[in-house]
């Protein structure tokens, strides 16, 4: 039988559960492993792997299919998914009364009931010419990559499929920190957590060394304690084994800018260097206002600033500030400390629904995760794209509240990689 028969088994014992996550996903990795570029052609079989996953997470969890959009015999390719219910700011902040949806359920100024993030670093296939990344259990993730490759390669799975959004990110980090009062450990010291003995069960399976010592591990191979909620049905490696690109943030000489709400999971949204999409933050309200800073063309490195100081901007400061005019400028490295210390103007609510600054100042509540910035007036950094989680190598400075806004968009090391996302659109 190529689809292996499951029950629904939450309620039994958490080993019990991770048990059967892991032999049902070994099996769909070595089914997609062994298929190749060929895809999975029965419409019935796909049907079955979804149905089942579907019945042995209760739900948590889902395969969704990716193609390669060839018109005459599209090849579909399965990408895990855990499925997220819409939720409010008041219920991701501590202390927030504001009733509005979380940006990350919000795009095109449309309501989305859930969205869906991969549960694995992606890993990359190529058919048709395309590269597309998806979600599965046990494999190398897909490294080498700068922004722009990201982005592609996690959208072009269809309509929908999207490299995740800081929106995104930032809802689940906000989930762990104050509904789940946990936040997850990872690959942050070669191959197991920093936290943790060095004894065979705390490590993930590796799959790349790097001067003799593990580097990064296969996806979802660590332990429990590596998943967003602590269970076999939640997302895996979000605190280190690979940096991952993020959409919809960037900081421009020091001005943050986002796009709006989720709209970065739309799949033809431009995010290019010169962009309109970017818009700054407002230091009075917190609205969304055009930039101070912009660029004149996609290869622009000498932005204009306005200069007219009501927009938030991080400082190159010790700490790391949030302010309307910066006072500080890296110029050839970059700034960094705890992200819980970062502090500024009276900050808006927007910034700590995004995890670009902690709801409460030195609360010691961000798992010691580091935040990373720098903010040239010009040059190639200049601007710069966001990268969460950390990598092997990161100790007790990775997590899901690590920010790193240190490198230009077309910078590609082997420790860059992505993850999938996806949105009904």
């Amino acid at each position: 039988m190529i689809v292996p028969d499951v029950k629904c088994v939450l309620g039994e014992p958490l080993k019990v559960q991770d048990a059967w996550r892991r032999s049902f996903e070994s099996a769909l990795t070595h089914r997609f492993l062994d298929l190749g570029t060929a895809g999975f052609s029965s419409a019935d079989e796909r049907a079955e792997w979804t149905a089942k996953m579907e019945i042995l997470s209760g739900g948590k969890n889902t395969v969704l299919w990716v193609n390669d959009s060839d018109t005459q015999t599209p090849k579909y390719f399965p990408t895990i998914m855990v499925k997220f219910p819409a939720l409010r700011i008041s219920d991701l902040l501590m202390n927030s009364t504001n009733e509005n949806l979380h940006p990350a359920f919000i795009v095109n100024s449309v309501v989305k009931p859930e969205i869906y993030v991969g549960k694995y670093q992606a890993r990359q296939i190529t058919s048709n010419g395309k590269n597309i990344g998806v979600s599965l259990y046990g494999v190398d993730p897909k490294t080498n990559i700068n922004f722009d490759t990201a982005f592609t390669l996690c959208g072009n799975g269809g309509t929908g499929h999207h490299l995740i959004t800081n929106a995104e990110w930032a809802m689940i980090a906000l989930l762990c920190k104050n509904i789940n009062a946990y936040q997850p450990k990872g690959n942050n010291n070669y191959g197991k957590d920093i936290s943790d003995p060095s004894s065979l069960e705390y490590y993930g399976i590796p799959t790349y060394m790097e001067a003799n010592r593990i580097a990064r591990v296969g996806t979802g191979t660590g332990p429990l304690s590596w998943a967003h909620d602590g269970t076999p049905w939640g997302v895996y490696d979000m605190n280190g084994n690979v940096y991952e690109w993020c959409s919809g943030l960037r900081q421009a000489a020091g001005e943050i800018q986002v796009i709006p709400n989720n709209d970065a999971a739309v799949n033809n949204i431009d995010v290019s260097r010169d962009s309109t999409q970017w818009k700054a933050i407002n230091a009075a309200d917190g609205t969304l206002v055009n930039p101070e800073v912009t660029f004149a063309s996609d290869t622009d490195t000498n932005p204009v600033d306005s200069g007219a100081g009501a927009t938030l901007k991080y400082d190159a400061t010790t700490p790391i500030t949030v302010v309307t005019t910066v006072s500080a400028r890296t110029t050839t490295t970059h700034k960094y400390n705890s992200f819980d210390v970062v502090s500024g103007v009276d900050l808006p609510e927007i910034l700590s629904a995004l995890c670009l600054a902690p709801e409460v100042v030195g609360s010691n509540t961000h798992g010691n995760d580091y935040i990373y910035v720098r903010n040239d007036v010009s040059g190639s950094c200049s601007e710069t794209l966001p990268r969460r989680s950390g990598y092997c190598n990161n100790g007790s400075n990775a997590g899901v509240f690590h920010l790193n806004l240190t490198q230009y968009r077309s910078y590609s090391p082997h420790y860059y990689g992505a993850r999938p996302a996806f949105v009904n659109l």
